[in-house]
């Protein structure tokens, strides 16, 4: 990896990171879920920092940006967005207390009961079940791991679009 890539990544991601974590707080103390259905919108930086950070490194490098130069960088901006974020959301679970874990698993377990039908005819009595009592073992890390990887899915997805726009 060069270095520079990943001091862009570092840059584009933090800031992108805390723009995720600061709209978490906005649901937060708006009364929604921030990890269910509306938490969808603390995405929205990701892609706006990948392309920053694009272009960017494109401009420090002079228009010298082909697609895999491009795919790295927007890779490394989503890496660290979805760590940090993951990491500041691991620690607002924490402090926030249990409150916010509890809140998430009851709009869950509503999520499921509403679809119960169709759940039940798609994955079977038996995984339903399984899955709805796993909901009461829910810990903060779980959650913070879960929104990593949905964060790193986003972001992987935006890179790959903004590295077919920038490529040479």
């Amino acid at each position: 990896m060069n270095q520079t890539i990943i001091r862009v990544g570092i840059r584009y991601g933090v800031v992108g990171s805390v723009a995720c974590f600061v709209l978490v707080l906005v649901l937060y103390f708006l009364g929604y879920n921030p990890f269910g259905d509306l938490g969808r919108l603390t995405y929205l930086p990701i892609p706006v920092c990948i392309f920053l950070g694009i272009r960017y490194f494109k401009l420090f490098h002079e228009g010298d940006v082909g697609f895999g130069r491009a795919l790295r960088v927007g890779l490394s901006v989503a890496f660290y967005t979805a760590l940090t974020t993951a990491m500041l959301v691991f620690l607002f679970i924490y402090i926030a207390g249990a409150e916010v874990l509890q809140n998430h698993v009851a709009e869950m377990k509503a999520l499921l009961e509403e679809t119960r039908e169709e759940q039940v005819r798609l994955l079977g009595e038996n995984m339903y079940n399984e899955g709805y009592k796993a909901l009461d073992n829910i810990t903060p890390g779980m959650l913070a791991a879960d929104d990593f990887v949905r964060r790193i899915f986003v972001g992987g997805i935006f890179s790959l679009i903004a590295a077919v726009f920038f490529r040479k």
